[in-house]
């Protein structure tokens, strides 16, 4: 939650001048990640423009299908519905909360023309089961790392598996640029028309940018210093529900449809904040993961479900509760920045799910999940002081 360097590296991107020779920040950026991916990297205004990008260039449109996992964010549904594609939801392994590749294999049909592998919250998905379905049925391998930068499967980097990966920098992520998305290229023959498609992007709107920056500015100074209060909390409802500070989800993508802004080439100012945030990457994964190694070893209440340990990353750490409802409303209570990431099995609450093509009963085991799920606080900067608070509160819960 400290991320106070994000401040200092806007107003240096807005008034110091760089020389004629040094590289615009977006290149600078495609350049570190090309470096460390040894793929091609495409940056762009965020992860669900990267798939809107992806699926334009692989010529998937009306008539088409793609496969994604439910307990997901709209982020994932929202691009797929824009090009004209269907979604098509396959349920969940509940130990991992990633697709599991039995239910995607039923899901296919002479219509599937792509699949999206969620590793979901950093834990690596079922990557070699879906790249024999992707190379069986020759179809497209698309790897949502939005959640997953930095981690790992069997020593290579998640993002360098399948034809073509999507990054996130959006708020809350691994890193973040307060908004930003990356493409990675594995499949050659994708490379060009990703060219064109993002050589024709225009410029993310001015003033979008400038709430991306008013809100994270405003959230420091103000809003999260009256979040657990009862009137500070609907006042900031409120001014989500009408665009007004919520930039992460407009209003338009809760119903399915296109905001204008998805999707535009990153700006300058965000690239320079993700390149910070990118030298902290380790960093930030050592400490979100010793936080997650600790809540393994010292949380006993057998009603908190923790699901398995794993190799991956630890963008959030989960707890499984039959009341979590109950659990949030008292954590909140207590001021613990507990979340909810996916209370729903298309996120967040209030997407109209039959817009992005999810009927409910359609994939039973991510509905139970969404409804018991617990992130248990693992931000940057919380000490373990913190993290002890929060694990007497669990095994003291009744």
């Amino acid at each position: 939650m400290a991320k106070s360097h994000i401040v200092k590296t806007v107003f240096k991107s807005l008034f110091n001048r760089q020389s004629e020779t040094a590289l615009e920040p977006v290149e600078k950026l495609k350049e570190r990640l090309e470096n460390y991916f040894s793929l091609r990297a495409f940056p762009l205004n965020s992860g669900r423009s990267a798939i809107y990008v992806i699926l334009k260039a692989a010529g998937i449109g009306s008539g088409d299908e793609v496969i994604i996992q439910a307990y997901t964010c709209n982020a994932v549904p929202n691009p797929i519905a824009w090009v004209g594609a269907k979604p098509i939801y396959a349920d969940i392994d509940p130990n991992t909360l990633n697709v599991d590749p039995k239910e995607v294999e039923k899901k296919i049909t002479p219509k599937t023309k792509a699949i999206i592998l969620q590793h979901t919250f950093g834990r690596p998905g079922p990557i070699q089961e879906l790249l024999e379905l992707a190379k069986k049925h020759k179809i497209l391998l698309i790897e949502d790392c939005a959640h997953a930068l930095g981690a790992q499967f069997s020593g290579k980097k998640l993002g360098t598996f399948g034809d073509v990966a999507i990054l996130s920098f959006g708020r809350e992520k691994v890193i973040s640029s307060l908004t930003g998305g990356v493409i990675l290229v594995r499949n050659s023959t994708l490379i060009k028309p990703i060219i064109n498609n993002i050589s024709a992007l225009t410029p993310m709107p001015v003033n979008r940018t400038g709430k991306e920056l008013l809100n994270f500015i405003t959230w420091r100074l103000l809003l999260r210093r009256i979040y657990f209060n009862d009137s500070g909390h609907k006042f900031i409802r409120g001014l989500n529900s009408y665009d007004f500070f919520n930039v992460v989800t407009a209003r338009k993508e809760m119903i399915g449809q296109r905001p204008q802004w998805h999707p535009s080439a990153m700006p300058n100012v965000l690239a320079s904040i993700a390149i910070e945030e990118f030298g902290e990457l380790e960093k930030y994964n050592e400490a979100r993961g010793e936080i997650a190694d600790y809540y393994q070893e010292k949380i006993k209440n057998p009603d908190f479900k923790l699901l398995p340990k794993h190799n991956g990353i630890y963008l959030r750490v989960v707890a499984l509760h039959n009341e979590a409802s109950r659990v949030l409303s008292v954590a909140r209570a207590r001021k613990f920045w507990f979340g909810n990431w996916y209370n729903t099995p298309v996120y967040p609450m209030g997407v109209d799910e039959k817009a992005l093509g999810y009927e409910r009963g359609g994939c039973p085991i991510a509905e139970r999940a969404a409804e018991q799920t617990i992130n248990l606080p693992n931000y940057l900067g919380m000490n373990f002081a913190q993290v002890n608070e929060i694990i007497d509160f669990i095994n003291n819960f009744k």
